[in-house]
């Protein structure tokens, strides 16, 4: 009996403590210091164009009031772009665009080429004296050969879009795939990245689920992206995951440019093709 009496005190004590789920703790997070942070995206036909701005710690108030682009842009930086033997200076100029919404705080006169082969060098010379440095290249569009709408055979009023491309075998190469239901003008409905590594053929074909109705508008994006970009968006993803979850651990971001401002971000082309579906039996 003696021996019973003892567990059950020790069970209750357990217990006690295990629903003590309000116990403060104290956490001492490591200093942090603000880095910068580069998006420069080549289009082929659109103006060279580069939004540079600064890092905030994970707690830091985040409040979009009057002086947020004034603490978030870095100005009077200058930036550079090199290709084909000739360098072109993006001007401290605002400009925007509406589908999707996209801004930038540095903008060129020159259209971006579209020749495959093209390599690009950035450089970014801080208002402190400090560099930023980014090569990257543009690569060949890959064409959408044809998309394909399938209907359920167990419920026959939802159907899936299968999108076929032909990929090259000879090397490797990495895609990302969005698709948007209706409209460009808001983040997509599907965005993901690939390998042809997943892929047997040449022929690999990317798929949604059986969620579309008769009707409904899909437009479906393919990029055909560089290591460096696909690796970048492989470490958001993950450090959004992990942001989400307290007990995973903390992602590195990925970045293609360096230089002694200790500089996040990416610069790349984007390359891509692009095809509109409407939904019809």
């Amino acid at each position: 009996m003696k021996y019973l009496l003892y567990i059950l005190a020790l069970s209750a004590l357990v217990l006690s403590e295990a629903c003590n789920l309000e116990r403060e703790i104290d956490l001492e997070l490591p200093e942090y210091d603000s880095q910068p942070v580069v998006e420069c995206y080549l289009e082929p036909g659109k103006p060279f164009r580069l939004l540079l701005t600064r890092s905030y710690r994970f707690f830091d108030p985040f409040g979009l009031d009057s002086n947020f682009l004034e603490r978030t842009l870095i100005q009077n930086a200058l930036v550079t772009i090199a290709y084909n033997g000739r360098i072109d200076t993006l001007s401290n100029t605002p400009s925007a665009e509406f589908t999707p919404l996209k801004i930038f705080n540095y903008t060129g006169k020159n259209l971006v080429p579209s020749t495959p082969g093209i390599e690009y060098t950035l450089r970014i010379v801080m208002p402190d004296g400090k560099e930023i440095l980014g090569k990257t290249v543009m690569l060949p569009k890959v064409p959408i050969d044809s998309i394909r709408v399938e209907w359920n055979p167990q419920r026959d009023t939802l159907a899936r879009v299968l999108t076929y491309i032909t990929d090259d075998r000879t090397r490797e190469n990495f895609y990302r795939r969005t698709i948007n239901y209706a409209t460009l003008d808001s983040l997509p409905d599907q965005d993901f990245i690939a390998t042809d590594r997943i892929a047997q053929t040449e022929v690999i074909a990317f798929g949604t689920g059986y969620e579309l109705t008769e009707g409904d508008t899909v437009i479906n994006t393919l990029y055909h992206i560089t290591k460096d970009y696909y690796d970048f968006l492989e470490s958001v993803q993950l450090a959004v995951f992990g942001n989400q979850n307290p007990f995973a651990q903390p992602a590195r971001i990925k970045s293609n440019v360096s230089g002694s401002a200790n500089p996040l971000g990416i610069f790349t082309c984007l390359v891509y093709d692009r095809d509109t579906t409407i939904i019809r039996k």
